[in-house]
């Protein structure tokens, strides 16, 4: 008799699993409203990170502008761009978080190749992912989709240029070292699926289902939810940005935070960047795929190169014009893989005091900065591309 409740249970098991495989995705599919969209807006969740349905709504609506980054994203500031931006009918949407480098970029936003066409958005270009190693083999295997790479392939409209690029590239990495579609791609054999049919319906149906399911998001999400919506100028917050920057930072020279700099003498965050502003790093390689993908796809794009805090690299030993070597071969591959893309350098700012909160984030005064460069791109005007003049 005790045997029987596990026999059901097993039963029972069964019988989900196969409605499971029977079932079509199509059935688990939400309906994704504007309203929705707002809650995971700055959620920075990997079903945002990773979800092909998810960004696709994002990217049909219009009420909704796109800005892939990396970990400055998910930093709690008060200056975010998701705050000084939320106006009626105008929302940023970011997608990433830390490690998202210049590959997950090209995968997220390959996937919705079809909804690209004249959508307006940012890129945000972190300079310290040029390392010697460019993206790690842990990050590739924690951060990529399966799902969103079988987008790209399956899409006959994106440039086999572009998908011979990235199936040379994801040959780097060592889950796919062995992988025999990526190979007979890169050869001009472009017959079968990097996940086949039934796998990937199973993964839609998995990131569908995962997308009910509350999770918990940025402690951005909550200030943002928070905010009114109300037209703000722009210059004036600068000011409040260096006011509150100086305030926040008055253990150190280096308008470094004060809670991150205690971590730095207690050395608890590593000091050395040596490893970074690599001119032969694979990031490069990723960089040109993902802007050949943008201009081919009609974008509307506005890639942003952030800055480093120029004195703390200084002091580590990091020079200058090692650095701006890379800022320069970074410009000179967006322009010559999407000429028709906007461009702003903030290498410019990289000794602004308050233009980064930490040694590597922007913050504060920055994001002010940033913010007005996209509302500028936003409204389509030039206003702000001259270098800014407030004071401190």
């Amino acid at each position: 008799m005790k045997k029987y409740p596990a026999i059901i249970a097993l039963v029972v098991s069964a019988i989900v699993f196969i409605g499971f495989l029977l079932t079509p995705a199509q059935w688990y599919k939400q309906h994704w409203t504007t309203s929705k969209l707002e809650k995971e807006s700055v959620s920075l969740t990997d079903h945002v990170l990773k979800g092909t349905d998810i960004q696709s709504a994002m990217m049909r609506n219009k009420n909704f502008y796109p800005i892939y980054g990396s970990s400055e994203l998910n930093k709690n500031d008060p200056f975010q761009p998701a705050m000084l931006l939320k106006k009626n009918n105008q929302n940023m949407f970011y997608v990433g978080k830390g490690g998202s480098t210049g590959l997950l970029q090209t995968l997220a936003l390959g996937s919705q190749y079809s909804n690209l066409k004249g959508k307006k958005m940012t890129v945000l270009i972190s300079p310290q992912w040029f390392s010697k190693t460019g993206m790690s083999e842990s990050n590739y295997q924690g951060r990529v989709s399966k799902l969103q790479i079988n987008e790209i392939f399956e899409n006959e409209d994106i440039p086999m240029t572009v998908k011979k690029r990235l199936a040379r590239r994801l040959l780097d990495f060592k889950d796919n070292k062995d992988n025999a579609f990526l190979k007979g791609y890169v050869k001009g054999d472009t017959s079968g699926h990097f996940v086949n049919p039934w796998q990937a319906d199973s993964l839609q149906k998995i990131e569908r289902i995962k997308a009910f399911k509350p999770v918990k998001r940025s402690p951005l999400s909550k200030r943002v939810a928070k905010q009114s919506r109300k037209n703000r100028a722009l210059e004036p917050l600068e000011k409040k940005a260096i006011r509150y920057g100086k305030q926040h930072s008055k253990s150190n020279e280096y308008g470094i935070k004060d809670p991150y700099w205690k971590l730095l003498k207690k050395h608890k965050r590593y000091i050395s960047r040596n490893h970074e502003f690599k001119l032969n790093s694979p990031e490069f390689k990723d960089l040109k795929i993902l802007t050949e993908l943008l201009d081919a796809s009609g974008a509307d794009v506005q890639y942003v190169v952030l800055p480093v805090n120029g004195k703390w690299y200084d002091h580590i030993h990091m020079p200058k014009d090692k650095r701006y070597r890379v800022y320069d071969k970074i410009d000179r591959i967006i322009k010559k893989k999407n000429p028709r893309a906007s461009i702003y350098d903030m290498r410019s700012e990289d000794y602004t005091p308050y233009v980064m909160s930490d040694t590597v984030h922007i913050g504060w005064r920055g994001w002010v900065i940033l913010s007005q460069h996209i509302q500028d791109h936003i409204d389509g005007t030039k206003k702000h591309h001259q270098e800014h003049k407030v004071q401190d």
